[in-house]
C-alpha cells in the first residue's frame, strides 16, 4: 500500500525537472496524476503507474496563468474523479539574469503571471473542490531566493518570495476546512534551469559543467539538489504523515540556505 492511494493529485509544469519528479514520486505512493503543463507531458503521464483501483494518470495542457483554463481544467478534474486531494503548485519560469533596473517589462510581466498570478489562480481553483470535501493539501514550489535574493535574480526571487507570503496567507484561510498549504524552498536543483541559469552567467572560457560541478561542491551537502529531493518532499507533505504542519516554507538546500 502507498501513503497516497487513489488520491487525486494535479501537478502543474509537469512535462520535466522538478514537476516530472514530483508527479513520479506521488505516483509511486498510489496517486491518480494529472499532469498539466504547457507543454506536452503525455509522456511522463502515460509512463506513471496506474493507482491501486486501476485508475490512469493523464496529461492536460495548462496554462496557470490563464484564470478560464484553470477554472475549466478543475472542474473537469472534480467530475472525472470525484475529487482533488493535491494540488502541487510548481509551474514556474525564470528570467534571464539581468540587474532590477535593467529587466524589461515583458520580463516582469511573464516572471510574475506564471510564478505568482498562477500559483494564486491554481490554489483559488483547487480549494473550491476541496473545501466541499474538507480535506485537500496544497505545495508550493517557491525557492531559496524568496528568503534572501541573489543579485541578478531580482525579479524571480520577488515572485518566490510572493509564493512564500500566498503560502502563508492560504493556510491560515483554509485551515478551518482541514486543508493544508506549504511551501518547498529548493536550492539549487540539477535542472534545465539551473542549467539555462548559468549558462547565461558563465564568464568568458567558464565551461558550464565544470561550473555546475564547483556550485556543487561549494554546498555543505557536496552535492546539486535533484528532482527526487524534491518529490520525496511533496510526497511527506501530501500524506497523512504530515497532520500539523501548515504555512511552512521548508528549506531544500542542502545547507546551501538554513535561514529561516
Amino acid at each position: 500500500m502507498g501513503r497516497l492511494d487513489d488520491r487525486v493529485a494535479l501537478v502543474t509544469g509537469a512535462s520535466r525537472g522538478l514537476g516530472e519528479g514530483i508527479a513520479r514520486h506521488l505516483a509511486a505512493e498510489g496517486a491518480v496524476v494529472v499532469c498539466g503543463d504547457v507543454l506536452d507531458a503525455t509522456e511522463v503521464a502515460s509512463s506513471l503507474p496506474a493507482s491501486p483501483s486501476g485508475r490512469k494518470s493523464k496529461a492536460v495542457h495548462l496554462d496557470v496563468s490563464d484564470t478560464a483554463e484553470v477554472d475549466q481544467v478543475a472542474a473537469d478534474i472534480g467530475r472525472e474523479f470525484g475529487s482533488l486531494d493535491i494540488l502541487c503548485n510548481n509551474a514556474g519560469v525564470a528570467q534571464p539574469i539581468a540587474a532590477v533596473v535593467d529587466t524589461p517589462d515583458d520580463v516582469i510581466q511573464k516572471v510574475f503571471a506564471v510564478n505568482v498570478y498562477g500559483v494564486i489562480a491554481c490554489t483559488r481553483a483547487a480549494a473550491r473542490i476541496m473545501k466541499e470535501r474538507e480535506r485537500g493539501r496544497i505545495v508550493n514550489t517557491a525557492s531559496q531566493v524568496g528568503k534572501v535574493a541573489w543579485p541578478g535574480w531580482g525579479v524571480y526571487s520577488a515572485s518566490k518570495a510572493a509564493v512564500i507570503a500566498v503560502t502563508q496567507v492560504t493556510a491560515t484561510e483554509l485551515a478551518p476546512w482541514n486543508i493544508q498549504v506549504n511551501a518547498i524552498c529548493p536550492g539549487t536543483m540539477m535542472t534545465n534551469m539551473t542549467r539555462t541559469g548559468f549558462t547565461g552567467g558563465l564568464r568568458e572560457g567558464e565551461n558550464l559543467e565544470e561550473a555546475l560541478g564547483q556550485k556543487g561542491a561549494s554546498i555543505p551537502m557536496k552535492r546539486l539538489g535533484t528532482a527526487d529531493d524534491v518529490g520525496n518532499m511533496v510526497v511527506f507533505l501530501a500524506s497523512d504523515e504530515c497532520s500539523f504542519t501548515t504555512g511552512a516554507a521548508i528549506n531544500l538546500t542542502g545547507g546551501e540556505m538554513v535561514s529561516f
